[in-house]
């Protein structure tokens, strides 16, 4: 899972099974086949539903595309963009900015709609986004590592 040698977070288990419980809420509410919690330095932290044998480069690769998605926002002189969708024969794939750069992505198919999955994606990084901002606040009152 995380390398704690390539990340600047620290995750606590309490927190991991939060998170892990909210990704859970989010693969029934919006019919999705996979989800995965990807750290901004491209390592995935949490995944949920259909494992894939290539976990790893799929949440390199994601970080990658939405970084040069970042660059496009900068071109056209956006902030930024939160959201990217990409559209396959068979598989779709919703990548969603959290507050702590870190992304949510989605991987979903004909049983369910973009609309269900942006609308479910983004009630649901508010909360993680949360959990993730608690884990954070709470290993800097230990002493701990702050991002």
């Amino acid at each position: 899972m995380l390398n704690p040698q390539l990340s600047s977070m620290v995750i606590t288990p309490e927190g991991i099974t939060k998170i892990t419980a909210l990704l859970n809420e989010l693969y029934s509410e919006a019919n999705a086949r996979s989800i995965l919690l990807v750290e901004k330095s491209g390592q995935h932290l949490a995944m949920v539903g259909e494992e894939s044998p290539h976990v790893m480069a799929l949440s390199a690769l994601v970080v990658g595309a939405f970084s040069s998605t970042r660059e496009i926002a900068r071109l056209l002189g956006e902030p930024e963009f939160k959201t990217m969708f990409q559209q396959g024969n068979r598989l779709n794939i919703f990548i969603s900015l959290l507050d702590s750069q870190d992304l949510i992505t989605v991987i979903f198919d004909e049983r369910t709609t973009l609309g269900m999955i942006k609308l479910k994606t983004q009630q649901m990084t508010k909360r993680i986004s949360e959990e993730i901002k608690n884990m954070a606040q709470s290993q800097v009152g230990q002493g701990g590592p702050w991002r």
